[in-house]
């Protein structure tokens, strides 16, 4: 019975063996591998906390508490609240305190995704 066990135990381990290689070469070498952290990089945000020195109809520009300007673009997609609720740009006012998530464009840019007014 032991002979029969382990004679079977290396067939399944053949077997196993055949059926992965022949799935391995199934794949293109050509096509480069999907990374999904490297998708994950392209649309990494940030926070921006500080104080509203300045608001027009393209940009916001907040002084941080290092004293650091930045001035961050917006979109239609730019999502604005105050206070918990919905609010527009027009409602964001220099000297609000703020804090805005943003993604860094190609180009260097910062884009608005959220403004949110505390």
């Amino acid at each position: 019975m032991t002979n029969l066990s382990r004679a079977l135990g290396a067939a399944m381990l053949c077997l196993g063996l055949l059926l992965s290689g022949s799935v391995m070469a199934k794949q293109d070498p050509a096509a480069p591998a999907k990374d999904p952290q490297k998708k994950e990089e392209k649309q990494k945000t940030s926070t921006i906390n500080g104080t509203v020195s300045a608001v027009t109809d393209a940009a916001v520009t907040i002084v941080d508490s290092a004293k650091a300007e930045h001035t961050v673009a917006v979109n239609s997609e730019t999502k604005v609240t105050k206070s918990g609720k919905d609010a527009t740009l027009a409602d964001v006012k220099a000297n609000d305190a703020v804090t805005v998530e943003a993604t860094k464009g190609e180009d260097g840019t910062w884009t608005a995704l959220k403004i949110a007014v505390s």
